[in-house]
């Protein structure tokens, strides 16, 4: 009897240990997957690592923009500069008779006057544009300068068009803004030299002027120049406009007097980037600091990064005494 009883609970104790599998199955069922507000969190972190990982990418390659800009700045900037400094040095070498250069020097080593008569820096009809001048092209709010300067090579050389000359010849070379032909729209405008054809043992000889140009610096917005003056004193060094000057020197004429001394050239460019850098560090709607003033973009199309450069120039055959 207690066996038949015995194996009557056996059936009701499987029944009792299957339920008990079948839950702990569905335990594990329900511990291996995530819940729907789970997923969501997990997703919006994933979203919110993934905006700042793109965040910092974007960042990093602005940065690498802008170096790269100042980089490439420094590098078209410094030897524009040095390259225009090693021929305006040259200005006035060989005229011995005339080392005091004012606009009505004879051959003059800034070339500010011509003409077949009268005292003029050069005795030739040359266009007024091929003189040192204001009233260039700009892709800023005031017109660029041009420089044109005078010299005798003082060895054989290689005037700034890639043109041989040999000793003793006169070079006549302009310095200027134009359109880059290479450039990507009509405000591109480059630091350009024009020179005269060799050879020209004479005044006479000087011919090409204004026939092609070849660039120094590219993406240059603004060229201006001044030029340093020494009054009969020679205490203080003036500064002056290519304009100012020209009415300083008109005044000085009116009142029979000397005009001021040049014995000096500062230079200062304002060059832009290749790239539009995309940042917003630059700041198109500002005015931009040049050389003691500031002047504003006429094309704030694109955020490229722009840098003023700048050098003074002694003019050494400008500053002896008339023999």
């Amino acid at each position: 009897m207690k066996l038949d009883q015995q194996n009557q609970k056996k059936p009701d104790q499987k029944i009792h240990i299957q339920q008990q599998d079948q839950k702990q199955q569905m335990k594990l069922v329900y511990q291996a997957g995530f819940t729907l507000i789970e997923l969501i969190i997990a997703l919006a972190l994933g979203l919110i690592i993934s905006a700042a990982a793109l965040q910092l990418f974007t960042g990093g390659l602005i940065t690498t923009r802008l170096q790269q800009a100042s980089a490439e700045l420094q590098d078209s900037g410094v030897f524009g500069l040095e390259y225009m400094a090693h021929d305006i040095r040259l200005a006035n070498y060989g005229n011995i008779n005339n080392p005091e250069l004012t606009d009505t020097s004879s051959l003059s080593g800034i070339v500010l006057t011509s003409g077949t008569t009268g005292k003029v820096n050069l005795p030739l009809s040359l266009d007024s544009q091929f003189l040192t001048a204001s009233g260039g092209v700009s892709n800023v709010n005031e017109a660029s300068d041009s420089l044109l300067i005078l010299f005798l090579t003082p060895n054989k050389m290689i005037n700034c068009e890639g043109q041989e000359v040999e000793a003793g010849e006169y070079v006549l070379q302009r310095y200027f803004l134009r359109k880059d032909d290479n450039g990507q729209n009509a405000t591109d405008y480059a630091l350009a030299c024009d020179a005269n054809t060799p050879p020209a043992k004479t005044i006479a000889a000087i011919t090409g002027m204004g026939t092609q140009s070849q660039i120094i610096m590219p993406r240059v917005d603004h060229l201006r120049f001044y030029l340093g003056t020494q009054a009969n004193n020679k205490a203080n060094t003036t500064y002056y406009t290519i304009n100012g000057y020209k009415a300083a020197a008109q005044t000085a004429s009116a009142a029979n007097v000397k005009p001021p001394r040049i014995v000096s050239v500062k230079v200062g460019v304002l060059v832009r980037s290749k790239d539009d850098t995309k940042s917003t560090q630059v700041d198109l709607s500002q005015a931009i600091p040049f050389m003691n003033t500031s002047v504003t973009l006429k094309n704030k199309t694109n955020k490229y990064l722009r840098r003023e450069y700048t050098t003074t120039i002694a003019l050494r055959n400008a500053m002896g005494e008339p023999l």
